[in-house]
């Protein structure tokens, strides 16, 4: 069986997640019988500055009114590059299987000609646009995406396999193409990376943000929470590339996803703290959980998934400063409480999240194509 593995890629450094997903394949495949597959991963190439421009141009007084498409055009730029890259692709290595993610790529592939492919699903084009993060999602920011919906609607109709990362996922997927063949399958980290360490002694306990957008990610919740304590009962790593005013006890480092000292201060933390508005299954979320860190964020997206609904880590309702402070003092002042929460973690990670294990469960899918 010949599987084609092709990535929308990383975009900047706020949307790093695509490099991590063909870590976790590459860590499964490795683990597979060499006679079972032959993989070829491809990235689909970086936007032009005119593709960009066209992409995320604003058109002035249709900004406010939410009819300018930008959703639309994006979508289209990147499903038109997709198609003709991943036909270019084919020819050249002909498949049996195309996984492509993120889904919104392929909005116009598939259908006679291709292969059978298989869709990756972390969040529906909707549910993106529903998050706190952006504004509510009414009136013409509605219509606005009524035709994005189409298009992904039938892309999830023409597609083979849908792989939907979480709960929550699979159920958007579910509701916009009942008739789709839906699979609800993570793809997984590195469970012999992300695993959990001894920690050093020190004076302070340490809480790790993660985040490249650091508003969206409640980085300045999280600074509010723990305004008059910073530096004097805790101490605060963040991982951005937002630039922040230096206070003490606090620490931003600017870190790659793949950085030897990111996964250390995974290791080390006490508490991993994502009080986010907008994501749908971050990787820092399961990272944190495959070392053994307890891990407090919000309820939005496939988060209340992968924390398994609360039993794997401690929610909070996005934007309530004044829950997530009492969460804080609460898995501070408990350390036998952290340390449990950090243990179901890594057993949800060992039985939901295991790279080696979901690339098996995968490649029974395909090979079922």
């Amino acid at each position: 069986m010949r599987v084609l593995f092709f990535n929308e890629g990383n975009l900047g450094s706020q949307v790093m997640g695509q490099g991590q997903l063909q870590q976790a394949l590459e860590k499964g495949l490795a683990a597979q019988p060499e006679q079972r597959l032959q993989a070829r991963f491809a990235p689909l190439s970086p936007l032009t500055p005119f593709e960009h421009a066209m992409a995320v141009k604003t058109f002035g007084p249709l900004t406010k009114t939410g009819l300018e498409f930008r959703a639309l055009r994006w979508h289209l730029i990147q499903a038109a590059r997709t198609r003709r890259e991943l036909r270019r692709e084919l020819r050249a290595w002909p498949a049996d299987v195309a996984h492509v993610h993120s889904h919104s790529i392929a909005f116009l592939a598939g259908g006679g000609g291709w292969p059978p492919l298989a869709l990756s699903v972390d969040c529906t084009v909707h549910d993106w646009w529903a998050m706190p993060a952006w504004r509510k999602i009414e009136g013409d920011r509605e219509l606005a995406l009524r035709p994005s919906s189409a298009l992904e609607r039938r892309a999830f109709r023409r597609a083979s396999l849908v792989l939907a990362w979480t709960g929550w996922a699979r159920r958007a997927v579910e509701r916009s193409a009942p008739e789709a063949n839906t699979v609800e399958l993570h793809p997984g980290i590195d469970l012999d990376r992300y695993r959990p360490a001894v920690r050093r002694e020190r004076e302070l306990p340490r809480i790790l943000f993660v985040g490249g957008r650091f508003a969206e990610k409640g980085g300045e919740d999280l600074l509010s929470a723990l305004s008059g304590r910073l530096g004097e009962t805790v101490e605060l790593d963040v991982v951005t590339p937002a630039e922040l005013d230096p206070r003490p006890g606090l620490r931003v480092h600017r870190l790659g996803p793949d950085a030897p000292e990111l996964l250390d201060l995974h290791q080390q933390a006490d508490l991993f703290c994502l009080p986010t508005y907008g994501d749908a299954a971050p990787w820092a979320v399961l990272e944190a959980m495959a070392c053994g860190t307890a891990v407090l964020a919000t309820e939005v997206g496939g988060i209340p998934d992968q924390l398994d609904h609360g039993r794997a880590g401690v929610m909070v309702r996005h934007g309530d400063r004044r829950a997530l402070r009492a969460a804080i003092d609460a898995l501070l002042e408990q350390p036998g409480q952290r340390g449990g929460l950090g243990e179901r973690a890594r057993a949800r990670c060992e039985e939901r999240f295991d790279a080696v294990r979901q690339t098996a469960r995968l490649l029974d899918l395909v090979e079922g194509l």
